[in-house]
């Protein structure tokens, strides 16, 4: 009998122990596929076109490729998360979120600043407000607004040209977009109406990537939600995904015009660093921007990202309905399918063939990216704190990625769609209409500037040093030459051309009115270039301040030549002296300032225009108040006696150099008191 209950106890143990070990991997197996996000040194199994073991490399792949670059870009901290068919496949956290603590990396928990990723989620904000029809995508913004008004300049912007970077504002945010003290921040509506753009194009014609207009779009959604973005987001899309770690609040104080995040949140920021040109990273304080929060402010986790990512990429998700999901996988201007665009918020293109929606973002401190494949249905985000040199990391991995793992796919030339609506139809669409069997290079040859710039103010400058160069060589092949490099490129059909080497970008070359190329885009380039004349460019800017500086430096020996030979300068030498040396003082300031060598680059990014520059602002004017003198006294410059015939040809020229000179700063925004504001 003894023996018979130590048998059934044993039995009773087994099943027990058997039941308990079912139990277990049956919950195990719910985890896997819930949508909660596996642990950093996990790989989950892999669905759909690829198996566990064709992915069981990639932590090791990325750990080594995150090291290297961690090393040769002194990189202090990298978060990384991967997701495929809706799991997580790569979790991970490298390098320190805090050098001076030795605070390591957590990507389920470290806060990076994600800058503008921040407008995929203010787009969806704006789409979920259009589905309960507060908001209208082609219905006049200004019809919205009642504190402020957008000038009728052109015709009216709309929500689809803000969604799509096409309400043809001008970039001018530089010294204001970022505060450093929180004491400077002011509310979303005063920023919208203190600094608008001008409007420099009619929308819907250029594509030019706006902060501004995000903002705009963040400000709707809180002028039509009647909450503030922070907390709307909060409620209505991280909330819903269990984005427990993701806010668009800033540690602000009690007498800033937002509300603080939460003391949690803020001790789990990362720090951001500043890399400087001799490639020391210097810890910076938290950069404010929540009066453009639309536009840049969330602070994120790759835990969190991940989360995010999976529901972009899910067709059934519980942010909008299906229809509207499926319509923001669409362009809202379908007139260049070839070229890069814009999908409500995200860039939209091809890399080797696969359909891409990708969005990278930076703050002076922070750089980060997130790329999607939704045919692979395939997600990566990388973010670092650091920006600057060696915060272009973030751009390199993605594709790194896709470079190892998938074959190149066969890129279809798709068609403008003949249903597109008169608001959609523009020069873009001219690229597939143009039968240009043999071309005349010399008509694409030329400058080009990015339509991402500043037509009005001084930070026009900043094109000087990011324009593109289109020429012909010896073989009669056109020559792109941008950044120092040059990309020999192959005529494919009408106005359309492709770079050499593989993978490389498609140029889609546009024509006027009058059938002259004026703008060009690419099929890798998430911006536009439009042609400008020999008189606006670059070159011409460099040429006149050369010549200025030679005839400046002249002008100085050969008075010193005169005092040394006994003779007494006259007024008209005593101001070309000075003009001269004026001259040279602001063509180097000028040319250190545009090149960024400058006393502290951090101030000067963050706080432009910084105190230098404003001296040199003031030395132009100077020069223009000399100039204008000289070319007063030049008359009797030319009948005095005592001065040889070289003299005079010398002075005549350098007063039309001169003149040139200020000629070069006025178009270039350089001349004018707006400044010192």
């Amino acid at each position: 009998m003894e023996a018979k209950i130590v048998d059934g106890l044993f039995v009773l143990k087994v099943f027990v122990f058997t039941l308990a070990i079912s139990i277990f991997f049956s919950v195990q197996a719910q985890a896997t596929k819930s949508h909660s996000v596996v642990d950093g040194n996990e790989i989950s199994d892999v669905k759909g076109g690829r198996t566990k073991e064709d992915f069981e490399g990639l932590r090791t792949y990325v750990d080594d490729w995150v090291d290297k670059a961690m090393v040769q870009h002194n990189l202090p901290g990298v978060a990384v998360s991967i997701v495929k068919d809706g799991e997580v496949i790569l979790l991970k956290g490298y390098g320190f979120a805090n050098v001076a603590s030795q605070t390591k990396v957590d990507p389920n928990t470290t806060l990076f600043r994600i800058g503008s990723i921040t407008k995929t989620m203010t787009a969806l904000a704006v789409m979920q407000l259009v589905e309960q029809g507060k908001l209208s995508l082609d219905t006049d913004i200004n019809e919205y607004l009642s504190e402020f008004k957008i000038p009728d300049t052109f015709a009216p912007i709309t929500i689809r040209a803000l969604l799509s970077h096409r309400a043809g504002f001008e970039e001018a945010d530089a010294g204001h977009l970022f505060v450093e003290n929180p004491s400077q921040i002011i509310s979303t509506e005063q920023y919208l109406a203190t600094y608008m753009p001008k409007r420099v194009w009619p929308p819907g014609v250029n594509v030019s990537y706006s902060n501004y207009g995000f903002a705009l779009l963040g400000y709707l959604v809180e002028l039509q939600s009647g909450m503030d973005l922070a907390t709307y987001m909060e409620q209505h899309i991280f909330s819903k995904l269990g984005m427990e770690n993701t806010t668009l609040r800033e540690p602000v104080n009690a007498r800033a015009a937002f509300t603080a995040m939460k003391s949690d949140l803020q001790q789990q920021l990362a720090a951001g660093y500043f890399k400087d040109r001799k490639g020391n990273n210097t810890a910076k304080s938290f950069e404010f921007i929540g009066h453009a929060g639309g536009a840049g402010a969330v602070s994120t986790t790759a835990n969190d990202m991940a989360r995010y990512m999976s529901v972009l990429m899910n067709d059934n998700n519980l942010l909008v309905q299906p229809v509207t999901q499926k319509a923001m996988s669409h362009r809202l201007y379908d007139d260049r399918p070839l070229a890069t665009g814009i999908a409500h918020g995200m860039f939209d293109g091809k890399l080797r063939g696969y359909k891409v929606r990708y969005h990278s973002g930076a703050t002076h401190t922070f750089a980060a990216n997130m790329v999607m494949f939704p045919e692979i249905q395939l997600g990566i985000f990388i973010s670092t704190n650091v920006s600057g040199r060696g915060g272009h990391v973030v751009e390199t991995l993605p594709t790194a990625i896709l470079n190892k793992y998938y074959r190149n796919k066969p890129i279809s030339q798709t068609k403008v769609s003949r249903s597109s609506s008169p608001l959609q139809t523009n020069i873009y669409a001219q690229v597939l209409k143009q039968q240009v069997s043999q071309p005349n290079l010399e008509d694409y040859t030329g400058t080009f500037l990015s339509t991402r710039r500043s037509y009005t103010q001084l930070e026009k400058l900043a094109a000087l040093h990011a324009s593109v160069s289109v020429t012909i060589e010896e073989q009669q092949r056109l020559v792109m030459i941008v950044a120092g490099g040059k990309i020999k490129l192959k005529h494919l059909e009408g106005d359309t051309f492709q770079a050499e080497s593989q993978n490389t970008p498609t140029f889609y070359f546009y024509r006027d009115d009058t059938g002259n190329i004026a703008r060009f885009s690419a099929s890798m380039w998430s911006g536009d270039y439009e042609r400008v004349g020999f008189l606006q460019s670059p070159f011409y800017f460099n040429l006149v301040l050369a010549i200025a500086s030679l005839l400046s430096l002249l002008t100085l020996l050969l008075c010193i030549v005169r005092v040394r030979q006994g003779k007494r300068l006259v007024t008209f030498e005593k101001l070309a002296c000075c003009s001269s040396t004026m001259i040279i003082v602001a063509t180097v300031g000028f040319t250190l300032m545009n090149v960024g060598i400058v006393y502290d680059e951090y101030k000067f990014n963050i706080n432009f225009p910084t105190i230098e520059v404003k001296i040199l602002l003031s030395l132009v004017l100077a020069i223009v108040l000399t100039t204008f003198m000289k070319v007063i006294k030049l008359p009797l410059m030319i009948n005095m006696n005592e001065l040889h015939w070289l003299f005079k040809i010398h002075y005549v020229m350098c007063a039309l150099s001169y003149l040139s000179v200020i000629h070069v700063f006025w178009v270039w925004n350089a001349v004018g008191f707006n400044y010192f504001g």
